[in-house]
């Protein structure tokens, strides 16, 4: 009997409203270098992210379908990132005006939350003391 199956993300794919914007956000704000990037279809962009260790974040743009929120569109996707301080990242969040969600937030065990929002409504979970 088996016991599961090991598996390793390749990337995370978030559907954004205007990539210029995320872009902003991703690269200057969080840091994240451009992978690649290409057209597949007139009116469809896409870019790959990745940070020093790999991980891998793919934009898609698609001027063919309605990613607001008037459209019923809701993100379902939490991403992650490691930080020094949260205190700190908070600080940041605020001088570029970005939307806390929640937190900061500091556990028994000492890691401490915060949550925002990126330019397309996903929420982007900063985390101090977590070692994985």
């Amino acid at each position: 009997m088996k016991e599961g199956i090991i598996m390793n993300y390749g990337f995370v794919t978030i559907k954004v409203k205007n990539m210029e914007e995320s872009l902003k956000f991703y690269i200057d704000f969080l840091g994240l270098k451009e992978a690649t990037s290409f057209s597949p279809q007139p009116g469809v962009k896409i870019v790959f992210l990745t940070d020093e260790k790999g991980n891998k974040i793919e934009l898609i743009e698609n001027s063919h379908m309605d990613v607001s929120e008037d459209a019923g569109y809701k993100s379902l996707l939490s991403i992650g990132f490691p930080v020094e301080s949260v205190n700190e990242t908070l600080k940041l969040v605020n001088e570029k005006g970005f939307e806390v969600v929640s937190g900061p937030v500091q556990l028994p065990s000492g890691i401490k939350f915060l949550y925002i929002k990126d330019p397309n409504g996903v929420e982007i979970e900063f985390i101090e003391n977590f070692n994985m």
